[in-house]
């Protein structure tokens, strides 16, 4: 008896498969994360912020090594002119210029110390592994899913006119001139976004494909998304330490502290339940196996949904 073979899925239209990468930004983006929204309404502690800025550095100072890995991947000088340019954009020309050194001046304006910046002395576990997931994803994935992850751009323009009014509203002890950052990301973002776009609309021809370019953009949101998980832990623990220690001065025990924040009964923010269909970090073709937590969501997660990543920022995996 023959078995007929199944007809390949059709591709998407060029603006369905436009509508379902933009979707992706919409429901996924890092805007929606706990830590995001406390710092646009202007409730994060200035040790909180100092603490985001010197981990998110942490992924600024390797934007330009990933563009470098994705610039060897790409086979014309027109193509590795555009994308040299993005390295550009963030080492500068000549020193003193770029988005690594605004980045770094940001610190500064917040009251950090650039050796300690570039030292990375409190670059927390999980910030490490996300970026070194993310960077490994770009050396190791074909040109169209390391282009691909790159477009959170299409959402980052929005979240930096948000960014900079909230720092000018609420944040008004960092130095106006700190900003600068910001400033010049929202017209580079909408630059770079539609520079890739076209690239993974044009290269992405058959469903296959397009699904593997929504499942990158998919994980790129997730290493954003476990970045600040990380950053909010650590917040966390200084409260519980803070209440541990304050128990402590009124003569009380207090409540038993599990440095575990992901243990049975206490969620994280931000988590989401497990959800099947994501790459590995580190660019792997297995596309299922997610060992991460069940029925655990917490404030700020987003619905289940195909195509997610595990994460925890403490778990040797993001």
């Amino acid at each position: 008896m023959t078995t007929a073979l199944a007809a390949p899925t059709a591709p998407w239209s060029p603006t369905e498969f436009e509508a379902r990468l933009r979707a992706v930004g919409q429901e996924r983006y890092h805007d929606r994360h706990p830590f995001n929204v406390r710092m646009h309404e202007g409730d994060l502690s200035p040790v909180e912020v100092r603490r985001w800025i010197a981990n998110r550095f942490h992924y600024q100072r390797h934007i330009p090594v990933k563009d470098a890995l994705i610039t060897a991947k790409l086979d014309s000088p027109r193509l590795r002119r555009m994308w040299l340019r993005r390295i550009e954009d963030h080492d500068g020309r000549r020193e003193g210029e770029g988005g690594i050194e605004r980045w770094l001046r940001l610190g500064e304006a917040a009251g950090l110390d650039r050796g300690s910046l570039l030292a990375a002395d409190s670059v927390l576990p999980g910030v490490r592994l996300a970026v070194e997931g993310y960077v490994n994803f770009c050396r190791l994935r074909p040109p169209l899913e390391a282009v691909a992850a790159s477009l959170t751009e299409l959402t980052a323009p929005d979240l930096m006119r948000r960014r900079i009014d909230a720092f000018e509203r609420h944040y008004s002890w960092i130095a106006p001139s700190g900003l600068a950052y910001f400033r010049t990301r929202v017209d580079q973002g909408r630059r770079d976004s539609g520079e890739a776009l076209a690239l993974v609309l044009e290269w992405a021809r058959t469903r296959e494909d397009q699904e593997r370019a929504v499942a990158a953009l998919t994980f790129k949101c997730d290493v954003l998304w476990t970045l600040l998980d990380a950053v909010q832990q650590a917040a966390e623990e200084d409260e519980a330490g803070r209440e541990n220690r304050a128990g402590r001065r009124d003569g009380a025990d207090g409540p038993e502290l599990d440095s575990r924040p992901w243990r049975e009964g206490r969620p994280v923010a931000g988590s989401r339940p497990e959800l099947d269909g994501r790459p590995e970090l580190g660019g792997r073709s297995e596309l299922d196996s997610r060992p991460w937590r069940e029925g655990r969501p917490a404030p700020g997660s987003r619905p289940a949904q195909d195509g997610r990543p595990w994460r925890g920022s403490r778990v040797g995996r993001v």
